[in-house]
């Protein structure tokens, strides 16, 4: 058996080598289909791009649009990305955490070191895949959000060091009645948010773990989360093909501030605005404070992606489209602003990360 394959690769290294002579080209095979991307952040300072993919992940310089790290092995989807600085005894080094895993098998967490590409950790948390991931704002603790219908609420410091099971120093949400496809950190830490394919996003209180507000208005899952700092509201994508806008309150209504810590009794949310114009599910939501053409002041916007290839910018305030970008060829799986507001960063089915400059409303960037 062994010789019949040598024999057969024989032919075919000969083959190849007739082409070249007689037709003085080598015969084109057809290309592997290049990995879907599932997950994409923005390093702090916007001049690399991280890009998860199946079982690896790319750190893009953006502007040599070169691959400068590669991080693997991943066990199976890098479903979700965050950057965070690590102070260390010598000085301080950005550390990239990546969540994801196999489907109905594992869902694991990884952390490397980006400068040396180095794993630091390596944890298996969940029974099922770890769709998103984040950091609280002072990078203390993580939450996830799993397939198997869990979030973990993680001390990074136990995480990183103790030889202890996850099982018994993280706190489980068991509240959801479905898998629990995203999640999201007030900036300020006031609360964290998870949304599921229940249709609820629930909005927690981060000491005491009670769910403070549970917003129902949802008609298919939340796929996705974002934060909208200028506004002041969360930002949700739906596979019912809607982006929504919820705001959180101080139940007494003396303003929008949010005390860290707040009981369940004292708070209370509403639906603010949907935008309606994706024919498929959304899949993927950001938010940012963007420049636009011809106007003085910055606006916050709303970029969204979804299962119709569509890439929409949206005013929040307005709830009007900005732009709406068609060039990816599949469903897009993430979108990203730059730290800076100046691009939006799409990837999905098709295997290519693009990015469009938002003032002139062009592609810019195709990897």
């Amino acid at each position: 058996m062994l010789r019949v394959f040598f024999i057969t690769l024989r032919n075919i290294g000969n083959l190849i080598a007739a082409s070249c002579i007689i037709f003085g080209t080598p015969i084109s095979f057809a290309e592997q289909p290049l990995s879907p991307i599932w997950s994409l952040e923005f390093s702090p300072d916007g001049k690399t791009l991280a890009v998860g993919k199946y079982q690896w992940i790319e750190l893009w310089d953006l502007e040599t649009q070169q691959i400068i790290h590669t991080y693997e092995p991943h066990a199976g989807e890098v479903r979700s990305l965050k950057f965070a600085a690590a102070d260390n005894q010598q000085a301080a080094s950005l550390r990239l955490y990546a969540g994801g895993g196999i489907a109905a098998e594992s869902g694991e967490i990884r952390i490397w070191d980006v400068a040396s590409e180095a794993l630091i950790k390596s944890l298996e948390i969940h029974g099922d895949t770890i769709e998103s991931i984040a950091l609280s704002p002072s990078n203390t603790t993580l939450l996830t959000a799993s397939m198997d219908e869990y979030s973990a609420v993680i001390d990074i410091a136990m995480l990183e060091d103790a030889e202890d099971s996850i099982d018994e120093q993280a706190k489980w949400l068991t509240q959801h009645v479905g898998r629990v496809l995203c999640t999201l950190y007030h900036p300020q830490g006031a609360y964290f948010v998870t949304g599921s394919e229940d249709k609820t996003i629930k909005v927690w209180n981060p000491n005491t773990f009670n769910v403070l507000v549970n917003f129902d208005a949802n008609d298919d899952a939340v796929y996705s989360l974002a934060y909208s700092v200028e506004e002041g509201v969360i930002v949700s994508g739906s596979a019912d093909n809607t982006v929504r806008t919820w705001r959180v309150t101080p139940a007494e209504g003396d303003g929008e501030e949010i005390a860290v810590g707040r009981d369940s009794l004292e708070m209370t949310g509403a639906l603010v605005r949907e935008y309606n114009g994706h024919q498929g599910a959304v899949y993927s939501v950001d938010a940012g404070l963007v420049l636009p053409r011809r106007a003085g002041n910055p606006a916050a916007m709303i970029a969204s992606g979804s299962a119709d290839n569509s890439v929409i910018i949206w005013n929040i305030r307005s709830g009007n489209r900005y732009r709406t970008f068609d060039e990816s060829t599949d469903a897009v799986y993430a979108v990203k602003f730059s730290p800076d507001g100046e691009f939006a960063a799409a990837g999905g089915r098709d295997g290519k990360v693009r990015l469009w400059n938002l003032r002139r409303r062009a592609l810019t960037h195709e990897f």
